[in-house]
């Protein structure tokens, strides 16, 4: 298993070692580099010449599969229509099956149309 890096969710950059997952915590003044286990508090140390040093003992058994899950989420999102589009067509979608909201108490239907006034199994509502 070789050291890689990959970006999470939240768009940090993360370090993969040995099947342990790493966030980055600070730089130090060597320009080595300090990360810490996202799920313990074991710590690695990164160099400049690529290779990683661990230096505590992890409190679980290594998995790949944490980064098999973020590799194909990052993919997910990547094909996603952003939330601002989804919000467009779910509100376009909404106009063409419901009657226009009326603006003025003119622009009211009297009686209100069934669909106002009716469950979704046909039976009447009080309405006020």
């Amino acid at each position: 298993m070789s050291d890689e890096f990959i970006e999470s969710t939240h768009g940090k950059t993360q370090l993969c070692s040995l099947g342990y997952r790493y966030c980055f915590k600070h730089k130090n003044q060597n320009g080595s580099e300090y990360w810490v286990c996202v799920k313990c508090t074991a710590s690695a140390t990164s160099y400049s010449d690529l290779s990683v040093v661990a230096r505590d003992e992890h409190t679980y058994l290594s998995d790949e599969t944490d980064k098999i899950v973020l590799e194909i989420s990052n993919d997910l999102l990547i094909n996603l229509p952003s939330i601002n589009t989804l919000k467009k067509n779910l509100h376009k979608q909404r106009r063409k099956t419901r009657p226009p909201v009326p603006r003025k108490i003119e622009q009211l239907l009297l009686p209100l149309p069934d669909v106002y006034c009716k469950t979704t199994q046909g039976d009447w509502f009080f309405v006020i």
